[in-house]
């Protein structure tokens, strides 16, 4: 099967190559499209106004000067143009966990979602800051569990949606159930520089969010990888009496505008 593999990280991330080495023992057909520095935190954005550039390393693996989510567009509209898409779309091992609203700021969760918008399946790995992929047992751990989701792919796979895996930092674990949870990163800022019409802002790091029993961030602290279904197009509708009061409002206030003009007209 024909496996594609991009980050948020940058190329060189261990997080990355660990995917890699997992994914080789699926298939032999696996691509990698990745920045070609650290892109996190770029949410779902594209290079739609400028152009970007697409570098060949060696046979199936390029960097992008783009956005991750640049790095799947690349690979599905040039890359594959005319040939064979991927079977599934590998998107990490990203160097931190993704939780809570991670998942609206997280250039791993673009990539994922980006391939759903193709239709195809997807999975977003995460793992804790600066986890050691060559620790005993963790490679044959992560394969066997990608071997294992690949193996039940049909399962799990929907139209327009894809899965956040949370990975631990040791193995061997279990794989549970999760729910995001609230964990709302860089809500406060610090000034550099402050002078008359100039104001210089960093994000303080940090965490604002309580952990609650079965939320992601209490089971990876617990030593658990955690994983839930993600689904880009979620919606739902506002009540009718709403939706009913506002078209009427709407509709009285154009009457009465457009009265109001014939009456300056006729004056």
């Amino acid at each position: 099967m024909r496996i594609l593999i991009c980050n948020d990280d940058g190329h060189f991330s261990p997080g990355l190559a660990a995917l890699e080495h997992a994914a080789a023992t699926i298939s032999n057909d696996v691509w990698t499209v990745a920045p070609e520095v650290k892109r996190s935190s770029m949410g779902h954005s594209i290079s739609l106004h400028a152009p970007f550039t697409l570098t060949r390393l060696s046979d199936k693996r390029y960097s992008c000067s783009g956005t991750p989510a640049d790095c799947a567009i690349a690979a599905m509209a040039w890359l594959f143009a005319g040939s064979e898409k991927p079977a599934l779309v590998l998107s990490g091992i990203n160097d931190g966990r993704n939780i809570g609203e991670d998942i609206a700021y997280s250039g791993t969760m673009s990539i994922a979602r980006e391939a759903s918008f193709w239709g195809i399946p997807a999975l977003a790995f995460s793992s804790p800051n600066n986890t050691n992929f060559k620790a005993p047992g963790m490679m044959s751990w992560l394969s066997g569990l990608l071997q294992n989701l690949v193996r039940n792919m049909a399962a799990w796979h929907r139209p327009d949606e894809w899965l956040s895996i949370n990975l631990s930092a040791t193995v061997p674990t279990s794989l549970q159930h999760a729910a995001p949870g609230r964990a709302k990163i860089s809500g406060s800022v610090t000034a550099e520089v402050v002078d008359a019409n100039t104001t210089v802002l960093r994000y303080l790091k940090g965490r604002k969010g309580e952990q609650v029993p079965g939320d992601e961030a209490s089971l990876v602290d617990a030593g658990c990888a955690t994983v839930y279904r993600l689904c880009w197009n979620g919606y739902s509708r506002i009540d009718d009496s709403l939706l009913n009061d506002i078209n009427s409002i709407n509709s009285i206030n154009s009457i009465n505008s457009i009265n109001s003009i014939n009456l300056k007209d006729a004056a």
